[in-house]
């Protein structure tokens, strides 16, 4: 086998953040074959403040001659994220390459919160 990213389709982030919580952050994802499972997250800090992270999801593909191609199969996993800093965080989760190779990205901009 071998370890390839998979094209993130949507997440789901909360409207805002709160200080010190922690969130469950629901991430979709193609499934490209029956021979693709999802093993992980990949996390970079990225840009130039403490807030902003790239995302990636890593599936493992089987080396079969056998794989049957999958349309419109998608996963669902989820990843905790504790909040550190304050500000806004950005997100940016990759979604597959461009017809010219170029990474392509979803952006979340999720704000954080001091509660009353």
């Amino acid at each position: 086998y071998s370890f390839e990213a998979l094209e993130i389709v949507d997440a789901e982030f909360p409207d805002s953040f709160e200080l010190g919580q922690i969130y469950r952050i629901n991430v979709h994802m193609n499934r490209p074959s029956d021979c693709h499972y999802f093993e992980g997250f990949d996390f970079y800090r990225t840009g130039e403040t403490a807030t902003e992270r790239t995302v990636y999801a890593i599936g493992s593909v089987l080396d079969r001659s056998d794989c049957l191609p999958l349309e419109g199969d998608t996963i669902i996993a989820y990843f905790n994220f504790e909040v550190l800093f304050t500000g806004t965080y950005v997100f940016k989760l990759y979604t597959g390459t461009d017809e010219n190779g170029e990474n392509e990205f979803l952006i979340y901009e999720v704000p954080v919160i001091t509660p009353p």
